[in-house]
């Protein structure tokens, strides 16, 4: 049995950016992919336009999202300083789904479950475009990061470090 595309297609990323009249191409997989490396491949993109969604907790248990490209590392010191906080987790694979609604490898920036704190790389802004998942592992989107931060609302600020790829350039 054939799926319909506009329901393979569906996610509440994807409800949100129609309702709001945001343009964005979607991105098919020929099989789930978990990983923004993986994700680049399957879609042909480049790993500096790929997000990474990272939810992170401090020891009250106040939980937000930091967004960087793909080819970059979160810096948690600069979160930290960013968030007045002296401690701060990776949340579990349990507390991913019930903040975010989402899966590990499908952690769009949008359509949250709960109304946390999202904090965006500056990087993201010097991109003429960018991919972010869908909500599910079989398709991501590609849209302007100025239509996306204008969705999000997100706090901009410098978290990133020199990623992998960089790393090798020096």
């Amino acid at each position: 049995m054939q799926k319909n595309k506009k329901s393979y297609y569906k996610t509440k990323a994807t409800q949100l950016l129609d309702s709001k009249g945001i343009k964005c191409k979607f991105l098919p997989h020929k099989k789930a992919v978990f990983t923004c490396e993986d994700a680049a491949k399957e879609r042909n993109v480049p790993l500096d336009e790929m997000i990474k969604c990272i939810l992170l907790v401090d020891k009250h248990k106040n939980y937000f999202l930091a967004c960087v490209t793909a080819d970059r590392r979160l810096d948690t010191r600069k979160i930290r300083s960013m968030r007045g906080c002296s401690r701060l987790s990776f949340a579990s694979k349990q507390e991913i789904k019930e903040i975010t609604g989402y899966e590990i490898g499908a952690i769009p920036p949008l359509a949250l479950q709960k109304d946390i704190a999202i904090i965006f790389d500056e990087f993201i802004l010097r991109k003429k475009k960018v991919n972010i998942s869908s909500g599910d592992t079989r398709f991501g989107l590609e849209l302007s990061p100025k239509d996306l931060v204008v969705l999000v609302r997100p706090r901009i600020g410098n978290i990133a470090s020199l990623g992998i790829l960089e790393d090798k350039l020096l």
